[in-house]
């Protein structure tokens, strides 16, 4: 609320919104301590306006007092007028013989009362009448505590008004914001609170200017193009949902963009494509090539790449044929590969399935695979064929750890029955908590073994050893093997200040 002295130059504009009391309860006029100025000031208002309505003359009827053209004109003229008459009866009972009662009628007589002077009776009776006499003394000992409020609420008053006054003059209150260290938006030193926010609105600003809203950006989303996940790569196998790290669910900015880029690259690697073997007639029209993976004994050939429309599998059987080769020298050559349609199965990203356990290969060496596709093209009786070759890198399994120990070292040996060349990293970890305290790497052929020791441990304490396998393929961690060292059947003195006899 503005405070209504704001154009005074001798005061200090506060509110008396603000300025509360800070005096003890006063339940007589519904006053607490911490209530406003405005309460107080209300509160005190409302009580005087009550006293001025009982001081109100024309709200007594006077008229068994027989006061012809001389009604009190005040009302302290009122209470001495009732002081008057209730002297005349003290003088009139005074000189009453005993026991005689006086005349009949007023001051001896029951009139009706102020509804604030009404009492409730010991029998629950709510009594509005008094004796005349008693009324009166009702009337001058309210008339009193009256008085006495005036004079208290007079005094909060001037209390009141020293305090307004005070708090008035007073300076307004005054306080620092706390400061901030910016990281971009200034520059990186202590700053004001205020002056940061300004700053950061104004970037914020900005940014919404150059990227657009929220709402603008996830609009933005929905313009990817319809079903692009299950759209085949223009420039490599299978189709875009396949291509690592694509998002299949597009959520946010993020999302899209890494989609954006994805798109990008395939369409990048397709236009090299293009532009390398644009228009190619013949033979040089066909660009394929082979890739191959192994899991468990299923091997998966993948053939990719472009074959113009007018070539046609070599008659009779189709075009291709593929042999496997191991590291022994062992080749094999599968009926169920040989007639392989190429032209029709090209792209297609689930490959050739087939099952290599019976065939007698060692699936724990490299595998050459070895295909020959023929192309015939029809129209100009075109023959031509191919050679093509892809290596699948060899699968080492773990060998088995076999450790002992002493009071102070563990030892391990394993069989190493792989012929593929990998490296070997034997890992040495406390139990509790697990953490790495020694290893040793050796670059392995099998078969062979491998063996070691790890020194100066801690008797009779836990340890945990593992084989990690690295190959070209990748790296191979291997189960973890539990072994505990020796207790020490001679411990260390644990109380060096102890005795020691020697026995004769």
């Amino acid at each position: 609320m503005k405070p209504l002295n704001t154009g005074s130059d001798s005061c200090t504009p506060i509110s008396s919104s603000c300025i509360i009391w800070q005096g003890p309860d006063i339940a007589c006029i519904s006053l607490c301590k911490g209530d406003t100025i405005n309460a107080v000031v209300y509160n005190l208002a409302v009580e005087l306006c009550k006293m001025m309505e009982n001081f109100n003359l024309t709200n007594y009827d006077l008229t068994c007092l027989n006061l012809v053209g001389c009604d009190p004109k005040d009302f302290q003229a009122l209470i001495q007028l009732l002081i008057d008459k209730i002297c005349e009866l003290q003088d009139c009972c005074d000189q009453a013989t005993t026991g005689a009662r006086p005349a009949a009628g007023c001051p001896d007589c029951v009139v009706d009362i102020c509804e604030a002077f009404w009492y409730t009776s010991p029998t629950g009776d709510t009594i509005t009448t008094m004796q005349l006499t008693d009324y009166v003394k009702a009337i001058g000992n309210r008339v009193c505590s009256i008085v006495q409020q005036i004079n208290i609420i007079n005094a909060t008053l001037i209390s009141l008004d020293n305090r307004v006054t005070v708090l008035e003059n007073a300076p307004p209150p005054s306080f620092d914001l706390p400061l901030v260290t910016p990281q971009c938006v200034l520059t990186s030193v202590p700053t004001p609170m205020n002056i940061v926010l300004t700053a950061l609105e104004q970037q914020f600003c900005a940014l919404i200017t150059a990227t657009g809203s929220s709402s603008d950006i996830f609009t933005s989303l929905t313009y990817q193009c319809p079903n692009l996940s299950l759209s085949p790569q223009l420039g490599g196998p299978g189709t875009m949902g396949q291509i690592s790290g694509w998002s299949n669910d597009v959520q946010n900015l993020a999302d899209s963009i890494t989609n954006m880029w994805l798109t990008i690259c395939d369409l990048r690697a397709a236009v090299i494509n293009i532009q390398e073997n644009c228009c190619p007639s013949g033979c040089s029209g066909i660009d394929i090539i082979m890739n191959a993976t192994l899991s468990g004994t299923v091997v998966r050939i993948y053939v990719t790449g472009t074959v113009p429309s007018n070539f046609v599998g070599c008659p009779p059987s189709g075009n291709a044929s593929f042999t496997i080769t191991d590291e022994n020298g062992l080749v094999r050559t599968f009926s169920g590969l040989s007639g392989y349609d190429i032209v029709g199965n090209i792209n297609t990203p689930t490959g050739l399935p087939f099952d290599l356990s019976a065939s007698g290969l060692d699936l724990n060496t490299n595998l050459t695979i070895q295909m020959t596709p023929c192309f015939y093209d029809p129209e100009t009786e075109t023959t031509c064929q191919y050679q093509i070759s892809y290596v699948v890198a060899s699968s080492v399994p773990c060998p088995v750890l076999i450790p002992t120990s002493t009071i102070n070292s563990i030892s391990y040996s394993a069989s190493i029955t792989s012929s593929a060349t990998a490296t070997y990293t034997v890992e040495l970890y406390t139990a509790s908590p697990l953490a790495l305290i020694n290893s040793t790497t050796q670059l392995l052929t099998g078969p062979t073994s491998l063996i070691g020791t790890f020194n100066s441990l801690v008797p009779n304490t836990t340890y945990k050893l593992r084989i990690v396998i690295t190959t070209s393929q990748g790296t191979n961690e291997c189960v973890w093997v539990v072994i505990a060292t020796l207790p020490d059947p001679c411990p260390p003195i644990s109380n060096p200040n102890a005795t020691i006899t020697v026995l004769p």
